[in-house]
């Protein structure tokens, strides 16, 4: 394979890797693929480092000097993030812890009020 297509494929991969990291952290998801996603990171910047040994030319060097960065960037941080790795206090068909909290018109908001009754209850995650 040449180091041009090898440029394009490392660029690929951390593209599709990408995806799929962002994808899971939308799902709040992303721990169940993180040993994965920094596998395929490592993967893709060997790849591009490979590229540029077999002459890569300047577009497959160019593909691979991103793929290179981007991976190198995710890389680095990884260690750095700060994603707890904890058992979340609620699972869903579990108990729900008791609280109180505003409602819409600002007044106070007990959930141990329907105790008994079906209900579903749902959190707003902003994104801002």
């Amino acid at each position: 394979m040449s180091g041009q297509a090898l440029g394009f494929f490392a660029l690929a991969l951390v593209g599709a890797t990408g995806a799929l990291w962002f994808r899971r952290l939308n799902q709040l998801r992303a721990g169940e693929v993180r040993g994965l996603v920094i596998g395929l990171m490592g993967v893709a910047a060997a790849v591009a480092l490979l590229a540029f040994g077999l002459g890569a030319g300047l577009a497959g060097g160019l593909a691979a000097g991103l793929a290179l960065a981007v991976s190198g960037v995710f890389l680095v941080l990884q260690p750095f993030s700060g994603q707890a790795r904890t058992q979340p206090a609620v699972r869903v068909g579990g108990p729900i812890l008791d609280f109180t909290a505003p409602n819409d018109a600002g007044e106070p908001f007990d959930l141990a009020s329907l105790r008994g009754k079906p209900f579903l209850l749902k959190f707003f995650r902003g994104h801002w």
